[in-house]
């Protein structure tokens, strides 16, 4: 008894050291702390949840026969997400699918690990397949010239997806909606909430900023200008009447009634292209 009461205090004073798996540790980055901030998980409609942090949308859709999980955040964020799953009220090794908007350290970090924890399949578009097995990105991201500063963890396996593809649990079915242009392979995704007689258009947007390295010219890229406005155009179509944005923060509120949150987004998206290429035609001042 004097032995276990000894062990136990010295235990207390000297707490063994929480083994953080490889696939959680934490990627810096100056918004990274901003982004990945708490905030408590909240019913956007009747099967639909936000898991996911301040900067950084998760969404958790609902199914009498399982989970399906849309978006990972960062490496660090994947305790924040299942916690914020099981105050939501449910049981993350309900999680049948993880599905990726785009294959970035921001909205992909935390799948690899949410994977393993939950044992569940992930689902990309087909170009965010390499992004998220070999990696850093895509070569044909705007983004890829960040080299191994935004190498996250991989996967062994992610089911590729292309438009119009969709995965189905119990009685929900999600539909990819290729939304590629930001990164290649980028997928929104839409599904129906239901309740009683009545049903709602949810559509979880993907991002359409023209982000890139700064040595990148969208103007010399025509493809991607093109995937870019394309992207906008399909969107701007959906039906929405429920949205989140990857960067919740991206999201505008409609300006009227007859203009769903998806158009809005999409104005804002076509605004954004139109100043980067306006930006890219003017010659630098030479000093």
């Amino acid at each position: 008894m004097i032995l276990t009461l000894s062990l136990s205090a010295a235990l207390l004073a000297n707490p063994m050291p929480i083994v953080q798996h490889e696939d959680q540790k934490p990627f810096n980055c100056t918004r990274c702390d901003a982004w990945n901030e708490h905030v408590e998980p909240h019913l956007l409609a009747a099967n639909t949840w936000y898991v996911g942090s301040k900067g950084l949308a998760s969404v958790l859709i609902v199914d009498k026969k399982g989970l399906v999980l849309i978006d990972g955040g960062l490496p660090q964020s994947a305790e924040l997400i299942l916690d914020n799953v099981r105050n939501a009220g449910f049981d993350p090794a309900e999680i049948r699918w993880i599905l990726n908007s785009h294959a970035h350290f921001d909205h992909a970090g935390g799948i690899a690990a949410l994977a393993r924890i939950t044992g569940a399949q992930v689902a990309a578009g087909r170009d965010g397949v390499f992004a998220l097995t070999k990696g850093p990105y895509h070569p044909e991201d705007p983004q890829a010239g960040f080299g191994e500063r935004v190498r996250f963890p991989s996967l062994s396996h992610v089911h590729a997806v292309d438009d119009g593809d969709v995965i189905t649990v119990g009685s929900t079915t999600i539909t990819a909606v290729d939304s590629s242009g930001h990164a290649p392979g980028g997928m929104s995704w839409r599904w129906k909430s239901c309740r009683d007689d009545v049903c709602r258009d949810v559509v979880y947007l993907d991002s359409l900023n023209p982000v890139s390295t700064d040595d990148y010219r969208f103007s010399d890229h025509p493809k991607i200008v093109e995937a870019l406005r394309a992207a906008t155009e399909r969107l701007a179509a959906l039906p929405c009447d429920v949205a989140m944005a990857a960067h919740p923060d991206q999201l505008p509120e409609a300006p009227n009634a007859t203009t769903t949150r998806c158009a809005a987004y999409a104005d804002q998206a076509r605004e954004n292209l139109r100043k980067r290429l306006e930006k890219e035609r003017k010659p630098a001042v030479v000093l």
